[in-house]
């Protein structure tokens, strides 16, 4: 067998390019609103008041997540400061490090194809949804990590024969739980419930392979409960329902969030695999990749996964991101067969390059701020097609298209800056909180201000009604309200407003908002309605 060390070493070209991309895009902006900053609020929240068992969402108990990865952010700030800065390249080393599992997945399912790791590397490196998602600051990246690190304790070889590491599994178990919870148990647990259809251990062992995993798994719970108990004595009683009850039966059938019907997923994914599954170099082949008995893994893993979420009632696109190696392993496989890809990714790039470039002429109207970037990144476009139209293999086209999502990524930024950055609202309420005024907002407040303007103190989260009674109970205080426009020349002004997503945000003295004629008082839409749902 070979080590780790010469296993690496063949997966160098996918790891640097992704790496080196990875890291130029995501310094091109602050954290996005409103993931990627409710993800430092409560990490922030949690290291402000020492709270390091339970997250904190807006001054209570967080029950929507586990501990683990703001822990991971605390580690860097120990070290370096509260900073935004740890947390992105903490960012960019999970996502070489799922990229590096992948490939070394491959490595041991095909030990007589060094090509494959490689090929599963770069086929990683080229799922764009992959890459733009690493850029954000979200627990799903932190939980895939953990999910290959369970498959390739269970994939452990020595020589031919495949002993599983079951304490690595043990740990990989808990690791996930404490990633994102239970969740883990579904995109390992579809694996290990299949094993006899692609493991040789199970196959030979039966009964005490099953033992085996019943036990490490029991394992891996017992290491979350080093967590989990300390955290519900210490939480309220509303906390330990929602984190017992809630946020696992109450997502299955009919979700309180994120409801969908069951076949959501299948055109999601085929969106989310442009334009891999688009090509019919991948439909011709899948015949065969579908009789082939050493890729009962990844078909077993992907469509066990894809089922079990299609019938969960909660869906989002990024809860299949830890199963997206799966997906990997499946293009490898086929470029493993067939080395020289179609024309399609060249086509789309190169319809994406045109359609910047032509911008101006589109019949619909794009923001300034990308009138101003579209003309250059689609002449970069252009040449990155040309380029996917000459070299048609699988780590050319995977790079070209790694290249294209961080171009257009890029040409964005202006847009983003403009649009997502709310450090500007965030600065005028820390500067208000400093000087003991009360805060509110009007809507459901996602912690959108926390961490860039370092707060300390909750912010009331109101509807209309409530907001009208607070603004009398605080007439000092600050309202900040999503509007649907800026405020009117010559009517009554906001003390700041900014752009927000098409929007805008605007910061009131709570007397001057009530004062406000009811038809000019700025309100978001159906503000009668919304409450406080952290998620």
């Amino acid at each position: 067998m070979t080590s780790l060390r010469d296993d690496l070493r063949i997966l160098w070209a996918p790891l640097l390019a992704w790496a080196a991309v990875a890291l130029l895009s995501i310094f091109l902006h602050g954290p996005l609103p409103l993931y990627s900053t409710r993800t430092l609020a409560v990490a922030w929240e949690m290291w402000d008041r020492g709270s390091w068992l339970v997250p904190l969402f807006n001054g209570a108990p967080y029950s929507h997540k586990t501990p683990l990865l703001p822990w991971l952010l605390h580690a860097g700030w120990v070290l370096g400061g509260v900073n935004d800065i740890w947390p992105r390249l903490l960012m960019v080393l999970l996502g070489t490090l799922v990229i590096a599992q992948s490939g070394l997945l491959a490595r041991r399912l095909f030990p007589q194809q060094p090509p494959l790791a490689t090929l599963t590397a770069w086929a990683m490196a080229g799922l764009w949804y992959f890459f733009l998602f690493s850029l954000q600051l979200m627990y799903e990246l932190l939980l895939a990590a953990t999910v290959l690190g369970g498959l390739l304790a269970l994939c452990r070889r020595e020589q031919q024969d495949w002993r599983p590491n079951w304490p690595g599994f043990a740990l990989a178990v808990g690791l996930g739980l404490l990633a994102k919870g239970p969740v883990v148990l579904l995109h390992l647990g579809v694996p290990l419930l299949t094993a006899r259809l692609w493991h040789p251990a199970a196959r030979a062992a039966g009964s005490r392979f099953a033992r085996h995993a019943a036990l490490a798994v029991l394992a891996g719970i017992g290491l979350f409960a080093l967590w989990l108990v300390p955290a519900l004595v210490l939480g309220d009683p509303e906390y330990r329902q929602a984190l017992l009850v809630t946020q696992t039966a109450g997502r299955i059938k009919d979700s309180f969030d994120h409801a969908e019907p069951a076949w959501w997923y299948f055109p999601i994914l085929l969106v989310l695999l442009a334009p891999w599954w688009w090509s019919s170099w991948w439909w011709r082949q899948l015949p065969a990749l579908w009789r082939d008995p050493a890729l009962r893994l990844p078909w077993a893993w992907l469509l066990g996964v894809l089922l079990a979420f299609s019938l969960i009632s909660g869906k989002q696109a990024y809860y299949l991101l830890p199963d997206f190696p799966a997906i990997a392993l499946l293009l490898a496989a086929a470029a493993w067969r067939r080395p020289r890809l179609d024309a399609v990714p060249a086509l789309v790039v190169l319809v994406l390059g045109a359609a910047l470039i032509a911008a101006r002429q589109l019949p619909w109207p794009l923001p300034a701020a990308v009138l101003a970037t579209a003309p250059l990144a689609g002449g970069v476009l252009v040449l990155i097609a040309l380029a996917l139209w000459r070299w048609r293999t699988l780590p050319a086209q995977a790079l070209g298209l790694l290249l294209a999502v961080a171009t257009v990524h890029a040409a964005a930024t202006p847009l983003i800056r403009q649009q997502y950055d709310l450090t500007p609202t965030a600065k005028r309420l820390a500067q208000a909180a400093q000087a003991g005024k009360p805060l509110a907002f009007l809507g459901v407040y996602q912690l959108q201000f926390h961490f860039a303007g370092r707060l300390h103190r909750p912010v009331a989260a109101l509807d209309e009604a409530d907001a009208r009674v607070w603004a009398r109970t605080h007439p000092d205080g600050l309202l900040v309200v999503e509007a649907q426009t800026p405020a009117r020349a010559g009517a009554p002004q906001p003390l700041f407003q900014q752009p927000w997503r098409m929007r805008w945000l605007q910061v009131w003295p709570a007397a001057t908002w009530l004062r406000l004629p009811e038809q000019q008082r700025p309100l978001p839409p159906s503000a009668h309605s919304l409450r406080y749902q952290p998620r």
